[in-house]
């Protein structure tokens, strides 16, 4: 698509779209400007808002606002966004007590879903149940943000050789 058919685009939207419409856009903006900083590592992880930080009792936590862009027809936030929040919890507290030279990624997935995904944010706790040298264990649940449980999930993860 070209520069110009891209505004129009963005102009028809802008015009004639409705609040929803305008607040994804929005946010796909502002994720896109986040990136191009380096405020995020991924698009997906810039145009979600995803926020993340190592707890004190070494858990990591990943947060995500609850916003149009996440939702199912339901208004709840959308199943597979919700098992992509658990795997990136895991993988990421993996990836960071990685080795420089090792990468952790996912081999298998298991998510339960307990309660819908609705509120102002989804927050996920994960902790690592074994880290190997070339398999690793770990276990995450995700809350509202009334602190009601939302969803459970366990993943195995392989590690790979990153390249110098």
């Amino acid at each position: 698509m070209e520069e110009n058919q891209l505004l129009a685009e963005i102009q028809t939207i802008i015009e004639t779209g409705s609040e929803d419409d305008r607040n994804v856009l929005k946010s796909v903006v502002q994720g896109i400007r986040t990136k191009q900083r380096g405020e995020h590592r991924t698009y997906l992880s810039a145009i979600t808002h995803v926020n993340h930080r190592f707890v004190d009792d070494g858990t990591f936590e990943v947060t995500i606002p609850i916003q149009p862009l996440i939702e199912n027809p339901l208004k709840m936030a959308h199943g597979g966004i919700t098992a992509t929040l658990l795997d990136t919890a895991m993988g990421s507290m993996l990836n960071l007590k990685a080795p420089q030279n090792i990468a952790y990624v996912t081999a298998e997935l298991k998510v339960n879903y307990i309660h819908p995904g609705r509120g102002k944010h989804l927050r996920c706790i994960a902790t690592i149940l074994h880290q190997g040298k070339q398999l690793s264990f770990s276990e995450a649940k995700v809350y509202n943000d009334d602190d009601k449980l939302i969803a459970t999930g366990s993943g195995t993860f392989f590690a790979i050789p990153l390249s110098s």
